[in-house]
């Protein structure tokens, strides 16, 4: 069965969408669908479930749950870093230092996602590629 559900994106997030549909052949529904199910993963409990797509191949589910939470965190630790350990966030703090001693000292031997909460959940990468040109004598 399906519900209809209205959602408002930014201009930004939909031209995300759009692309994102063009570049794996698929409808703009399929690709929202899709991103909610993975970062609606943990809430199952299960990360053997999530299947990222391109280019997000090698994201953690750590990192997704990040992502799906973003928004939460924007609003409560915005300047912070959190935390995020087996899908859940486990601690902040202003101080990433302090932050890194607890979690090591907490979980030595674990994987734990901490990450500053920005104004977007990932940056933005920019390489620039050099041009050769080749002069007129060979």
């Amino acid at each position: 069965m399906e519900i209809p559900i209205t959602v408002t994106l930014s201009n930004k997030m939909s031209e995300r969408v759009k692309k994102a549909a063009a570049l794996q052949h698929q409808d703009v529904t399929e690709v929202i669908e899709a991103a909610l199910d993975n970062a609606l993963a943990w809430s199952d409990d299960s990360f053997t479930d999530i299947k990222p797509h391109a280019p997000d191949e090698t994201a953690t589910p750590e990192m997704q749950v990040y992502i799906a939470l973003h928004p939460l965190l924007k609003e409560k630790y915005f300047g912070q870093y959190v935390a995020i350990y087996k899908g859940k966030l486990i601690d902040h703090d202003p101080d990433h230092e302090a932050l890194y001693s607890r979690i090591d000292a907490q979980y030595p031997n674990e994987f734990v996602w901490i990450s500053p909460v920005e104004e977007e959940p990932l940056p933005t990468l920019v390489f620039r590629s050099p041009r050769f040109e080749r002069n007129g004598s060979a």
